[in-house]
């Protein structure tokens, strides 16, 4: 299949006690996320060797569930591509790029052998790269598992920001994923205390729309709150019982709002994030391992 897309790279950043060294910071707008900046721009890792939970080579594997508008839950069938990258045509003065990507349908039954997907890993990386060596942000590569887990397919890249302020991530956004472009992303502020409130805003283009979810035209500026609604919440997973810090947020913009509850652990970071979509629909993650 394909689709002609424009590519937009974003930023952002994070947080957790007894760094070692006295980091400078930016910030985006008035509320914004806390960047490190760091000048050994030839160190690859200097956003990541500092970090305490999303540390270089970690794989945190995180399973989900989809339930459309009306509650019901479906199951995302992944239909994969024949060759990735993109092909470039000229025509007189204009040269357009068609980029090939990936694309996903709803099966109302799941069914690996049916290419149905609901896990997938993102891994940790010690390296600026695919960005440039000014990247301020740990990187992060997403792919889905497939074939009863077995198989791994790469999907994309992305960014996390860990530091002694905040901690805040990219979701994945691929395929059903790109929906979550429009919801609150994972974020934290430190210190953690309950009641505690934050903002920060993102301006998104319509090539984030799909008729699936919701189209619009011209840009949007996406508007969120944040807050710390309990600190001692006890979240059942695959790791055993883990006490985590709920965080309650809200996005909203001309087209609508979305919705995040998310829980944080100071061990594994993001355990569970329960996401109500531009649509009504819910798209819940949890994670279920992590390789040390």
């Amino acid at each position: 299949m394909k689709k002609l897309i424009t590519i937009v790279i974003l930023t952002a950043c994070a947080c957790l006690p007894s760094f070692s060294q006295n980091t400078e910071y930016s910030r985006s707008g008035k509320n914004g996320v806390w960047f490190e900046v760091r000048n050994d721009t030839a160190n690859p890792c200097r956003y990541t060797e500092d970090n305490k939970i999303y540390q270089a080579e970690r794989v945190f594997t995180f399973g989900f569930r989809y339930y459309d508008p009306q509650g019901k839950e479906r199951y995302m069938r992944y239909e994969r591509i024949p060759k990735q990258g993109y092909e470039l045509t000229e025509t007189g003065d204009t040269a357009t790029y068609t980029y090939y990507k990936a694309d996903f349908s709803f099966s109302d039954v799941f069914d690996t052998k049916d290419s149905c997907i609901n896990r997938y890993e993102v891994e940790v990386l010690c390296t600026a790269k695919p960005f440039s060596k000014d990247y301020n942000q740990t990187v992060e590569a997403f792919c889905f598992l497939y074939d009863d887990q077995q198989s791994r397919w790469p999907l994309s890249y992305s960014g996390i920001v860990e530091n002694e302020r905040n901690l805040w991530m990219h979701p994945i956004r691929n395929c059903l994923f790109r929906i979550l472009e429009l919801n609150p992303f994972p974020y934290i502020q430190y210190p953690i205390k309950k009641g505690n409130t934050w903002k920060w805003s993102l301006s998104i283009g319509s090539q984030w729309g799909d008729e699936r979810w919701k189209t619009w035209t011209g840009g949007i500026i996406n508007k969120y709150k944040y807050k710390i609604t309990d600190t001692d919440c006890e979240v059942v997973t695959p790791m055993g019982t883990l006490s985590c810090v709920k965080v309650e947020a809200v996005a909203k913009s001309r087209i609508g709002k979305t919705y995040l509850t998310a829980y944080y652990n100071d061990t594994y970071g993001f355990v569970k994030m329960d996401n109500t979509n531009i649509d009504g629909s819910r798209i819940v993650i949890d994670l279920v391992g992590v390789n040390f």
